[in-house]
């Protein structure tokens, strides 16, 4: 059973959910210096992800706006607690909440001086959440450790904010990276066999049946360019065949001398040169219009010279060639 990837998710995979947030924040940390040091309290950011989920509900949740739409900073249950414990011990009631509001202004007043993407043309801080709940699109979760205790705090965003963030974080892809002309092809595939040129013939009549001689997985090799280039897993993205592409050296090994090397594909899709490097991230995902199931593509030389029925024969791919 492949995993199910929403068509959301795919179309963030390679902006939104690999952006790394800190890189458009440089001066956030040195704002709270002195705030650490008056409350006598180490602070650490140990990780931050970009995640399509909304903040959980919570009783420690504020809003702000920023040019006009809202964003939320929540603390769940246990992490408005540390982070009370931590900063002020032995503070309760109407004072601990006073406290908690004035760090979570803070912090939202030093996330919007030390922006560096574009142009903020209004912010303001409204607060403690009412009842009304806040529309988010997706969160960025940024866990802290305050002296000893773990802290959690999740920036619900709307969709204009993490539209700003999925651009920036692509163009920022690109342009990191060698430049590329035109378009090219992403191939997804399966297995690929040395065929003797004289033997293809028989390899692509219709009834023919081939033993692939690898282990049955959802592990791919995608190709980019007629060349090996990243490994990936098959997913389903809303029925379509899709490829996550996973960490790892790619696997490429070559055909026998003198054969020519048939490649059984289970889809490909053409990329401007320019976005390759968007496919390249580790997480990223690739969609194909092909529908989920059974046949795949045979190529040469990246053209299609027959298709076929992938099976499974004990443990192992295997293919049947089909009209």
């Amino acid at each position: 059973m492949l995993r199910r990837i929403s068509e959301l998710e795919a179309a963030l995979s390679r902006g939104f959910l690999r952006c790394r947030p800190e890189k458009w924040f440089p001066g956030l940390s040195t704002q709270w210096m002195p705030v650490a040091h008056a409350f006598g309290c180490e602070i650490a950011v140990t990780d931050i992800k970009p995640v399509l989920a909304e903040p959980p509900s919570s009783d420690a949740a504020f809003v702000g706006v920023v040019s006009g739409e809202e964003m939320t900073l929540v603390l769940d249950a246990d992490s408005s607690s540390a982070m009370l414990g931590e900063a002020l011990p032995g503070t309760d009631g109407f004072a601990a909440s006073v406290a908690q509001e004035y760090l979570m202004r803070r912090l939202f007043y030093s996330l919007v001086t030390s922006w560096t993407g574009p142009e903020i043309s209004s912010v303001s801080f409204r607060g403690r959440l009412a009842s009304q709940p806040v529309r988010t699109a997706g969160s960025v979760k940024v866990t802290c450790s305050l002296n000893t205790s773990q802290v959690v705090i999740w920036f619900g965003l709307g969709e204009r904010m993490l539209a700003t963030l999925d651009g920036l974080w692509r163009r920022q892809v690109q342009s990191t990276a060698r430049a590329g002309a035109g378009s090219s092809q992403i191939r997804l595939e399966v297995a690929q066999l040395g065929v003797p040129p004289q033997m293809l013939s028989d390899y692509l009549k219709p009834g023919t049946v081939i033993d692939l001689e690898v282990r049955a997985s959802d592990m791919l090799t995608v190709r980019a360019g007629g060349k090996a280039w990243m490994p990936g897993r098959m997913v389903n993205v809303n029925g379509k065949l899709g490829c996550e592409i996973v960490p790892g050296a790619v696997a490429a090994p070559s055909v026998a001398e003198g054969t020519t090397r048939l490649s059984i594909e289970l889809g490909n899709l053409p990329v401007e040169g320019s976005q390759i490097a968007e496919f390249g991230q580790v997480g990223a995902v690739i969609v194909t219009g092909t529908p989920i199931g059974q046949e795949v593509v045979l190529s040469i030389n990246q053209e299609p010279v027959g298709r076929a029925r992938l099976c499974v024969y004990e443990g192992r791919f295997a293919i049947e060639v089909i009209p």
